[in-house]
């Protein structure tokens, strides 16, 4: 947080000057508590304090009774009592479109909508989405993956400007780092991930680098048709899938 220095921020979590320290350098690893601590002393709003919650390894405040921006203060490095240290998923990654999922994909009839799991492999999408071809109807495996197809420059008939599709990249670099943590018993997220730093050099450089980012102002163009779209993400409880839907700027 900018302007902010360590030893404001330590006593404000309630942890000692040189365990912040320890923690930004790597060589400590943070308990549930000092991570909701963290939070609160950095004033993270509900989505932030979640991510950060998720990316530390550890279950969403609404799963452990934590509020955000409420700090539980502690001093050590050790998981109390109280905190879970499970992931928030059963160990594998939900690839059945629920029916709320359906419901959403049959009543989107004016716009082109997607459904994705949390690796974004796209599972189905309405008849305005497969016109794009985005992808192909005849799309297999990793082909059917939209971080693959973006970071591997996939023929699309979809673009963006650079600003926006590093933005994305990024995003999608986040998305699939919580989903590592998620579902840590799924077979085939790591030979996705092995996949896509296999054939894209920038995404294994931002799956060290990228700060966490969210899905925000994604803009696209169809030049053959010269229609420009914004993208939006919603997140459907369940499942842990997300709808994609395009609209007409």
């Amino acid at each position: 947080m900018p302007g902010l220095r360590r030893d404001e921020l330590a006593p404000r979590a309630g942890i000692s000057e040189e365990h912040l320290k320890r923690l930004e350098q790597g060589r400590r690893r943070p308990s549930p508590s000092v991570v909701d601590a963290l939070a609160g002393a950095l004033r993270l709003d509900a989505a932030e304090h979640t991510r950060l919650r998720i990316l530390a390894g550890f279950a969403p405040p609404a799963l452990t009774g934590s509020a955000a921006g409420s700090p539980v203060v502690a001093g050590s490095g050790e998981a109390g009592a109280g905190d879970s240290v499970v992931p928030p998923f059963d160990g594998a990654v939900s690839r059945e479109i629920t029916p709320a999922a359906r419901r959403m994909l049959d009543g989107l009839t004016e716009v082109a909508a997607c459904v994705c799991d949390a690796t974004w492999t796209v599972l189905d999408g309405n008849a305005r989405w497969n016109a794009i071809e985005c992808p192909p109807a005849n799309a297999r495996g990793l082909e059917r993956n939209m971080a693959w197809r973006i970071f591997t420059e996939a023929a699309t008939n979809v673009f963006r400007t650079p600003g926006h599709l590093a933005a994305f990249r990024a995003a999608l670099v986040t998305d699939l780092r919580a989903a590592v943590i998620r579902y840590p018993a799924d077979p085939e997220l790591p030979e996705l991930i092995a996949a896509i730093r296999r054939d894209s050099a920038e995404f294994a450089r931002l799956w060290h680098t990228a700060p966490p980012t969210a899905h925000d102002d994604d803009r696209l163009s169809i030049p053959a048709t010269g229609v420009e779209l914004v993208k939006d993400v919603l997140l459907l409880p369940g499942g842990d899938l997300r709808v994609v839907v395009l609209t007409r700027r």
